[in-house]
Parts: C-alpha cells; sequence; structure tokens
C-alpha cells in the first residue's frame, strides 16, 4: 500500500472515530483545503454578468455620475 493510500484510510478511520456532530466541522475544513490547494485560474476573477440586468442609463447619467465621483475624488488628500 502506497503512503498516500495508507494516510487516506488513516484519515477515514479517524472520521469514523469522530462524533457525527463533528463531521460537518471536518467537512467544512476538508473543503476549504481542497479549495486552497487546487490550482484555479478563475481564483480571483469576480464574475459580475447580470448585474445591471434591466437597467438602461442616458449618456448623461453617465456623464453626470463620472462628474460627480471626480468631484469627490478631488475634495481627499492624495498621500
Amino acid at each position: 500500500m502506497a503512503l498516500s493510500e495508507q494516510y487516506q484510510q488513516q484519515i477515514i478511520d479517524t472520521i469514523k472515530q469522530l462524533p457525527e456532530e463533528k463531521l460537518a466541522e471536518v467537512f467544512n475544513f476538508v473543503t476549504f483545503l481542497k479549495e486552497k490547494y487546487q490550482p484555479s485560474t478563475e481564483k480571483n476573477i469576480v464574475k459580475l454578468g447580470g448585474l445591471w440586468e434591466g437597467f438602461e442609463f442616458t449618456d448623461k447619467e453617465i456623464q453626470d455620475v463620472r462628474k460627480e465621483i471626480w468631484q469627490h475624488l478631488d475634495m481627499k488628500e492624495i498621500v
């Protein structure tokens, strides 16, 4: 039996000895580890598709918002 298989079997045996109310905690931790070490190119990608669905903005509204943002930025000291 390979070392990896031995570890897997030891983990399974240990989990079987835990009280049932601790199984969710084990599952959450294993899921966390899986996500942490699983290579993913989408890890830092935020998908915003459909965020503004159903909204229609006029050019004037967009220009007004841009002006307002720039005014607020001008008021703050840039360090």
